[in-house]
Order: C-alpha cells, then structure tokens, then sequence
C-alpha cells in the first residue's frame, strides 16, 4: 500500500523550505521594525470560536472546517487567525490596560476546500493586529506595513484597494438600501447569494461569479450611506496613506467575506496570481471582542498568505537563491586521519562553521572529491597515511579549482581563517 499526503497538504524541504525560511525571517524582521511582538494560538480550537464569530453564513463556518468530534466537545483546526488570536487576547486579557498593543502570528491554517493554486487545505499565514487603538492611523499603519512587506522584495505589480464598511449605524442602513435593491433581482443571483440576502446582503457584493458580478454593477455604495465619523475616519485613512507614500485605489466592493468587519476594509491583489489574485488583505474590527461576549475594543489587522507570496516571487524569478552548503567537506583517509579530522571537524561546527565529514574511511580521493561536489563544500580538506607522514593536509578551493599544502600545527587557524574571508 502506498501511503501518500493528504491532498492538499504539501511537504516543504530542501531548497523550497530554504527559500521559504528567508522570506519568513524577512518579513519577521519587517514585523519587528514596526514594533509586533509575536503571538502563538493552538491548532485545536472550540468551534464556537469561528462560528459564533466569522459568520454563520461564511464558507469558512458552513463547508470549510475541519472537525474533530470527541464524546464531550467538538473542535475545529484554525481555519483563520484572527478569531484566535482574540480568543487568546481575551482569555489571556491581553487587552486590559487599554493601551495600543501590537502582535504578529505566522500560523498553519486548515479550510477543506478544492485545492488549486494559491489556495490550499493546509495553508500558511502571517497575521498583523494593532489592538485598543481606534484611530485612522492605526488602520493606516495596518496597510503601511503589508505594503512595506511586498516592496521589501521587489514586488511592484498589486493593487491597494481599499474601502469602509462604516460602523453598526450606517451598515445597518445600507443593508435594508442593498435589500430593497437585491430583492427583484433574486434569481439573477447565484444559488450561495440567494442564501446570503437575508443574513449577509453585503456580501453578494463580493461574489466572484459572472452573473452576480454583472447584477451587482449598478447596487448602491455604501459610500452614499456613510455616516459622518465613518465618512472622517476613511478620508483619514486615505490621507495617511498619501504622507506614507502608499498608492490605493478605492473600491466600494470590498467588503471582505467576514461578519466582524467594520469602516476599513482593505486587499492588495496581484495580476501574477491569476483569477485568485487575492496576496493579503485586513481591516478593522472594533465589534469582535463583543462576540465573544466581551466588552468591545478597537482592534485592525490583516492576514498574508505564504503560499500566494511564493507564487508571485517565483513567477519574478526573484526566490532566495539556494545557499545551503558546508564551508568545508572532510575527506579522510583511513583511520589515522579520521581520528585527526573528526575533532577538528566538531571544534568548528561548535563555532557555527558547517563542516561536513565523510564516515566512510575506506573511499579513495576521487570518491570524496564526488562527494564534496554533490554537497556544494566550499572546500575540500583531504588526509591520507602520505599526509601524516608529511605533516600536512590538502586543502582544495572546490570553486577554483586551486589546491594547497596546510601545515597541520597551522590548519585550525587558516580553516577558520578562509571561512572568515569568504563572502
């Protein structure tokens, strides 16, 4: 029987995981510049954390979580982190002393959907959330670093769009203007909107297919139906955008396909990843700690797939170049030499220098010069029984091709000297 991953659920190793590790470091270090702490939620979670939260109507909590019943409890497998990671602020009342506070997280998320390209059942996501911090600026901010992340690696082709939900007063009103829009026009819309237009009229607006694309172009905005501190708080946003040099379009149709949304809303999309062009996207959501049964507080983030990311820097040619390979490769031959090198060998490593040593003592010089290529050594050291009798030992630059003769009273101090020199 072969026994093969769970479809849509990828291994990472080798160069893949190399490259993925530095774009992961990379955007850590982003993270860190703008002053996000890490924040670490569990796999497991009570269902009740997404349901009661996301949206009962959301493809998240209606086809998309994966379920672990027991005899007592149902759990799901994190299908997002947002609703996580206010679960572990409010259990952990992280919350409490009502000064702005920032996280990140960099999670595995679990969604039993098609796999395709870009999206995944096991995806991974790096999430950005600026707590206790109502202002314009912070929503600003939000955006700022997940451009700032993108531009690090010389992404230019996505789009900024952004838009406002506005608050519980004036969504409310705009979801009876969408209604009274929608209700004629019912049979136009796709089985998934004609559930939506009771609960979740809004979200129609953001169904990708072509028929309701098509019925939605002539809806009302919300921008007509924004109240005067929501309308304040989007020229804001926009405003601070401008001063950080960030380029946005404004699109009245997005609203995220998540309940707990209010005013910002945002996504930067890219053409290189096709029809699901969605790389990140966030906004605010003053009203989820209420969810929970909690006493409300401001809070604005955004998540960012990996997975999208790599598409996009493998579709630029611009991945991390793969530089994983020992500074020395250790080739000796027969025992006597083994009992020198092997020492030396651990005395290096111990100081952070990778230097890989065949165990096999009975090879000749053109098997260990093999495999001292294979690994990519950035130099060969060889010892045999005419080297100990000589008292030195070959060193070979594998790159040029050069090789000479180390003393071996003086061979710790130029090895380290050579890995100190290299590039």
């Amino acid at each position: 029987m072969e026994i093969r991953s769970v479809r849509g659920m990828n291994d990472l190793f080798g160069e893949e995981l190399y490259q993925w590790t530095q774009v992961e470091n990379r955007i850590k270090q982003i993270f860190g510049s703008f002053g996000y702490s890490e924040i670490r939620t569990p796999v497991l979670e009570k269902t009740e954390v997404f349901s009661g939260t996301v949206g009962n109507e959301t493809d998240i909590v209606e086809k998309q979580m994966y379920q672990v019943i027991t005899d007592s409890e149902t759990y799901v497998l994190r299908p997002e982190g947002t609703a996580s990671f206010m679960r572990s602020i409010l259990e952990n009342k992280l919350h409490t002393s009502g000064q702005p506070s920032r996280f990140f997280y960099y999670l595995p998320m679990f969604r039993h959907e098609r796999p395709q390209k870009g999206r995944l059942r096991q995806f991974h996501q790096f999430g950005a959330e600026l707590i206790n911090d109502s202002s314009p600026e912070a929503d600003a901010e939000l955006i700022t670093v997940l451009d700032q992340i993108y531009k690090s690696f010389e992404i230019t082709e996505y789009r900024v769009r952004i838009n406002s939900v506005g608050c519980n007063q004036c969504r409310g009103d705009y979801k009876e203007t969408l209604k009274n829009f929608f209700r004629p026009k019912l049979q136009q819309l796709c089985e998934q909107c004609q559930k939506r237009f009771e609960r979740s009229a809004m979200r129609i607006l953001d169904c990708k297919r072509e028929n309701c694309r098509e019925t939605t172009k002539t809806a009302p905005l919300i921008t007509s139906c924004l109240c005067a501190d929501c309308k304040a708080h989007h020229e804001r946003v926009k405003s601070c955008l401008i001063q950080a040099q960030v380029k946005f379009e404004e699109d009245p149709y997005i609203v995220r396909g998540l309940d707990y949304y209010t005013r910002t809303a945002f996504e930067f999309t890219s053409e290189l990843l096709g029809a699901q062009d969605a790389l990140g996207g966030g906004g605010r959501y003053d009203g989820l700690s209420a969810r929970f049964g909690e006493a409300p507080f401001p809070a604005v983030g955004f998540g960012l797939g990996m997975e999208r990311l790599m598409i996009v820097l493998k579709e630029k040619q611009n991945l991390p170049q793969f530089n994983f390979a020992p500074s020395f490769f250790f080739a000796p031959i027969g025992e006597k030499a083994f009992e020198i090198l092997y020492p030396l060998s651990l005395r290096l490593k111990r100081q952070g220098i990778w230097c890989d040593i065949s165990y096999d003592k009975t090879k000749g010089l053109k098997w260990f010069l093999k495999q001292a290529n294979r690994v990519n050594a950035n130099y060969s050291l060889m010892m045999g029984d005419e080297e100990l009798k000589n008292g030195i030992a070959l060193l070979k630059d594998m790159k040029q091709g050069s090789q000479e003769e180390i003393p071996m009273a003086s061979l710790e101090n130029e090895l380290l000297r050579r890995v100190h020199r290299e590039p």
